[in-house]
């Protein structure tokens, strides 16, 4: 197979992937706490992929001090697209909380809003994240054939993590339509960079991998720590531990 149809391949797979975790969130309404441990069994999963993959390859390829780099710069392009997505829902919390101060009431946000606002945040996370990785993984494919465990690492990952993005979407009041596409059209363009790294990349410099490496690394460790395990937190408490753990270890085994 040719290196453009091997990345071809694997960017349908991480597309297909993505789709699927999507649909289920669509079709089938899991309780809130089981919906919070499966979130944190992906939160995990993602933690593993940081450890054991994504830091040590970044820091053998490129050397510590772009890996930290690459770390920060791909942290910062996470937190800054989260608040751009949550800009105006801030806004709108802060007038309504002025209108219920006014009024005696309790300030809270509006559930259906802070849903929606944190699924869109994953979502943007998947896609700041995959895209580095994507095309780290096109340029891995042009160099060899990829391990089984790593294929179903990745798989199963994405429909997790998917599942985790469309379901508050969904639950904050957004058409399943929309969470589905969202997450289809970021699978698209997680293709896209695929078949990129595996092709016009194919001969980049493994300064280049391990930094785009590194990128993925630290927008994957800011999803986590914002929109992934503070929520499975406030649903589940002392489960989460439980779950992140039984997410890592899996991530472990199919690395």
């Amino acid at each position: 197979m040719t290196s453009f149809g091997a990345s071809l391949g694997w960017g349908l797979g991480v597309a297909a992937s993505l789709l699927v975790g999507a649909v289920v969130a669509a079709t089938v309404k899991l309780p809130a706490r089981a919906a919070a441990f499966i979130t944190a069994f992906g939160g995990g999963i993602l933690l593993a992929a940081i450890a054991l993959e994504l830091v040590p390859e970044a820091d053998e390829g490129a050397g510590a001090w772009i890996t930290a780099l690459g770390l920060l710069a791909g942290t910062l392009a996470y937190v800054g697209a989260d608040a751009w997505l949550t800009r105006d829902k801030s806004m709108e919390t802060m007038r309504r909380s002025g209108h219920a101060a006014a009024a005696g009431q309790p300030m809270t946000m509006p559930g259906g809003d802070a849903d929606a606002a944190r699924g869109e945040t994953i979502a943007a996370g998947l896609f700041v994240d995959g895209v580095p990785e994507s095309i780290a993984l096109g340029l891995t494919v042009a160099q060899g054939p990829i391990g089984f465990a790593l294929l179903v690492g990745i798989l199963v990952g994405n429909v997790v993590e998917a599942y985790g993005a469309a379901q508050p979407i969904i639950a904050g009041g957004r058409s399943k339509r929309f969470a589905v596409g969202l997450l289809a059209g970021i699978g698209i363009a997680l293709a896209a960079a695929t078949v990129l790294g595996g092709t016009v990349l194919a001969d980049a410099s493994p300064a280049l991998i391990g930094g785009a490496q590194a990128i993925a690394a630290g927008a994957v460790l800011a999803v986590v720590s914002i929109s992934i395990i503070p929520h499975a937190f406030s649903e589940v408490s002392s489960l989460v531990a439980s779950a992140s753990v039984l997410g890592f270890i899996s991530g472990y085994l199919l690395t």
